[in-house]
């Protein structure tokens, strides 16, 4: 079970989840991981939901490099022809 709640806090609002029933082997790992890191349990938990949730901004040579590898997984390349043929596909 997951209980949200707010308030506010100054100008922000906080959010609250109370998560329930977590098996007791995550609670332990969920504990031993935050003392490896330095950090809280509540704040490992951020931390890991904002990674899984949010959206991550790639840096300028990982996206050099996903367009790389993208071009070169395409049959035939990037060519004028292929690719006035890619755009009159199905418009027969």
């Amino acid at each position: 079970m997951i209980a949200i709640s707010s308030f506010r806090h100054h100008t922000d609002f906080i959010m609250n989840i109370t998560v329930k029933d977590i098996p007791e082997e995550l609670h332990t790992r969920l504990r031993e991981v935050a003392d490896e890191s330095g950090r809280s349990v509540n704040k490992l938990i951020i931390h890991a939901l904002s990674q899984a949730v949010l959206p991550q901004r790639s840096s300028r040579e990982q996206l050099v490099q996903r367009i790389r590898a993208r071009r070169q997984s395409i049959p035939g390349g990037l060519s004028l022809e292929n690719l006035q043929s890619y755009k009159n596909e199905g418009r027969a």
